[in-house]
């Protein structure tokens, strides 16, 4: 999604004229209720509201479609490469179809005291399944499953 020119009109005002406060100083904290600049910021806020289901199932459907492309139809090696990379629990499940149990006992055993508790949305599974390098976390997974 393109950044709406208002918007950026409103951030580059606040910038230019010295107005923000700081990383920790929200624009409603330092504009008046009816100014332009702090409307534009709500409205975007609202519209990026709105946007996060489709983009919420966008993401999921391109990382089922990455799995395909790369051959990766077991949804245990998926759970792992998925686990391995931080990704929430609940996530796991709704992506590979997996049980509870099924997880627990495959794939959440491998994880036990390992320190990875990182717990990333959805949105940026996508990104770091991206970046990473697929086929060591594949070995990984085919060392750990099959010795």
């Amino acid at each position: 999604m393109e950044t709406p020119l208002r918007l950026l009109e409103a951030m580059d005002s606040l910038s230019k004229n010295n107005e923000w406060g700081g990383n920790d100083v929200m624009p409603e904290e330092i504009l008046d209720p009816d100014d332009w600049r702090l409307k534009a910021i709500l409205e975007y806020r609202i519209e990026m509201k709105l946007r996060e289901p489709k983009r919420i199932k966008e993401a999921e459907w391109r990382i089922k479609q990455y799995f395909q492309k790369h051959n990766i139809n077991n949804p245990f090696a998926q759970a792992y490469i998925l686990r391995k990379i931080g990704t929430k629990q609940s996530t796991i499940l709704k992506i590979t179809g997996l049980s509870k149990p099924e997880y627990y006992r495959h794939v959440g055993s491998l994880f036990r005291n390992t320190g990875n508790y990182r717990q990333l949305r959805i949105t940026d599974v996508e990104v770091v399944l991206m970046q990473e390098k697929l086929y060591d976390l594949l070995e990984e997974t085919h060392e750990k499953n099959f010795g």
